[in-house]
């Protein structure tokens, strides 16, 4: 197989992803055509293969894209980014949308796990102490174990306690799951309002969605079991990402409403002692588990689902071109009529 464009006679590049065929680091196939391409990441033509090199990559490829819990699909084209970087673009009709509870799974597994070993660790070592059974080389060792214990044991009262936000090297604003809310908004149907160290500030669209990530993540450091994990991942599918949000700030709205003029009262009066405020229900640190899971699992997937969706357009062009020259050179030396006979007898 040739390893340069035919175009720009650039070094396509490599892949490890697809044994059968590892030249090119983005690869585009139709496995209902049998035709495999690979693109140049120097000039995005699109290089045919030669059929004799072509067809197990192409079944290779086909089980690869449908592996991909993360892709981007069009009536089309389909888009999916394999672990080593490869890119793999799919012709033809387009697959069942699925969801990765896989993917989140385990990541919220991890932070579950490390938060009970902190915990365990914690009651070990009083229980040692209690009864007087470990070495005073341990005993001073306690206070750092339970520095340590207390850190894990951190996200089960961040959500009602402030944390740092980063806002850029070296700058950190002090907010807090309690006073952090999504509401209501008319042009974008919702906006995250922040109640900083220095007043409130609404945020919306790209900020919006950011900071809330932000957030999430510290809310969620104790991650979550499998049956959890499953909720959210339920709660996702039932509503995609625009209509979580539109549902948890309409569910927000009337609890605010009750709460808010609370915390203004208190901000006028009472601000200097913080134990003291007010209850705010509508605050992120209230909502369920499940549904603050499911909000960092649909964020995620939108934000990865939008770079991947930015190559799309591009894609379906460079495609459409490609299809026209690969169907002259595939049929070059076949007699005439024999596509229409195949396309005849072919198996729906």
């Amino acid at each position: 197989m040739f390893s340069h464009c035919v175009h720009c006679c650039q070094d396509l590049g490599t892949n490890e992803s697809v044994e059968h065929f590892q030249v090119g680091s983005k690869l585009a196939f139709d496995a209902e055509k049998g035709r495999l391409w690979v693109i140049c990441p120097h000039c995005s033509r699109w290089n045919l293969t030669p059929l004799d090199e072509r067809w197990e990559a192409v079944e290779e490829c086909e089980r690869l894209f449908r592996d991909q819990r993360l892709r981007a699909q069009t009536t089309h084209v389909g888009y999916a980014k394999l672990r080593d970087g490869t890119g793999l673009v799919r012709i033809g009709r387009p697959l069942r949308p699925e969801f990765a509870a896989w993917r989140y799974g385990r990541e919220f597994s991890r932070r579950r796990t490390r938060t009970i070993l902190a915990v365990s660790a914690v009651g070990v070592a009083t229980a040692g102490v209690a009864l007087g059974g470990i070495s005073m080389g341990a005993v001073l060792f306690l206070p750092h174990l339970a520095t340590v214990a207390f850190q894990g044991l951190r996200p089960f009262f961040d959500t009602v306690k402030q944390f740092e936000l980063p806002r850029g090297p070296g700058r950190a604003w002090t907010v807090s799951g309690d006073g952090t809310m999504i509401l209501p908004d008319g042009e974008e149907e919702w906006m995250l309002s922040i109640r900083h160290h220095f007043g409130r500030v609404e945020y919306r669209g790209t900020e919006g969605r950011r900071l809330l990530t932000s957030v999430l993540a510290r809310l969620n450091h104790a991650g979550g079991g499998d049956s959890l994990v499953r909720d959210a991942v339920r709660e996702v599918e039932a509503r995609p990402t625009s209509g979580l949000l539109r549902h948890i700030a309409q569910s927000s709205a009337p609890l605010w409403a009750v709460d808010g003029p609370k915390q203004s009262k208190f901000d006028r009066e009472d601000w200097r002692d913080e134990r003291r405020r007010p209850i705010n229900r509508a605050g992120l640190a209230h909502l369920s588990r499940v549904s603050r899971l499911a909000l960092e699992m649909s964020l995620h997937e939108e934000s990865e689902r939008r770079a991947l969706d930015g190559e799309m357009a591009q894609l379906y062009e460079a495609w459409q071109e490609a299809e026209e020259i690969a169907g002259i050179a595939d049929n070059f030396f076949l007699p005439p009529g024999t596509e229409e006979f195949i396309e005849k007898h072919r198996k729906r």
